[in-house]
Order: structure tokens, then C-alpha cells, then sequence
């Protein structure tokens, strides 16, 4: 965990970026509440499913929608006093990046460590609804679905 330390240590100095602090402080609660027992078998697996999810939206998406949107024009009035070659070079980065996050961030692994969370849990007689494999497929697919109806996930 020392590793998640100073990663905030070294983000510290943009805590003057309206909201950033908030983030930060979610980062530091929930990995406080995880060392001290406070963080349940249930909340550990949604947790890692905001964190990574490949069948929905998630942490990393939202990060991903939030460039998009810092490099829009339309949703950042601060861009609207740059040259509009810089502003639609900016912009399509935005896109861009949002795009890559969709379709190249990693999300198997914390994924994977839910599951074998709840088979663990299952065993030892733990607190986490076992779910079948019809009722998985199920879900993902209405994920699937609400994804694709989504106006704000790239396509």
C-alpha cells in the first residue's frame, strides 16, 4: 500500500484543481477502511468493480469521459480563447483518449479477483451471493445492453 501512498504523496500539489481532493480523499478512506476491517467481502468486490469493470462503466471510463469533456469547447469555456486549429487538435485528443481508455484499459484482473472473491467466500461461508454462471451471463448482457444504449460511451 505504500505504493498508493505516494502516488498521492506525488499528487498532492493539484489538490488546488477544483475537486481533486475529493478524489484523493475517496482513494485514501477506502484504502484506510480496507487496513482496518471496515471494508466488507461485498464492498470489496463492487469496489474493484468501479475501480475495473469490462462489462460496464467504471472508474477509468468516467476519468476518460472527463478528459473528453475538459477538451470540448462546448463543456470547458476555458478553450474558447485558444485558435480554433488548437481547439479541434484538442479536442479530437479528448476523443481520442477516451476512445483508448474504452478499448484498451485493462479490466479482466480486478474482474477475475471479484470472482474469486465471491468462490472463496462461497467456501469459507463469507457474506457474498454466490451467483451462477446463467445468472453472470445474464447480467453482463444487460450491462451490454444499457452500454449500448449509453450516449456516453464511445463507440
Amino acid at each position: 500500500m505504500a505504493a498508493l501512498e505516494d502516488t498521492l504523496d506525488d499528487l498532492d500539489g493539484f489538490a488546488w484543481i477544483p475537486g481533486v481532493q475529493h478524489f484523493f480523499q475517496f482513494m485514501q478512506e477506502a484504502r484506510q477502511a480496507a487496513a482496518t476491517g471496515r471494508l466488507s467481502l461485498d464492498a470489496t468486490q463492487t469496489l474493484l468493480s468501479l475501480l475495473g469493470n469490462p462489462n460496464g462503466p467504471d472508474l477509468p471510463q468516467a476519468l476518460a469521459d472527463l478528459a473528453q469533456d475538459l477538451t470540448n469547447p462546448d463543456t470547458n469555456t476555458a478553450l474558447n480563447g485558444l485558435d480554433p486549429d488548437t481547439v479541434k487538435e484538442v479536442q479530437l485528443l479528448g476523443e481520442l483518449h477516451a476512445h483508448d481508455t474504452a478499448d484498451y484499459t485493462p479490466r479482466d484482473h480486478t474482474n477475475e479477483a471479484c470472482a474469486r472473491i465471491s468462490e472463496a467466500a462461497q467456501h469459507a461461508g463469507g457474506r457474498c451471493q454466490a451467483v451462477t454462471d446463467d445468472e453472470r451471463k445474464e447480467l453482463s448482457k444487460k450491462v451490454a445492453d444499457a452500454n449500448k444504449k449509453s450516449i456516453n460511451r464511445p463507440r
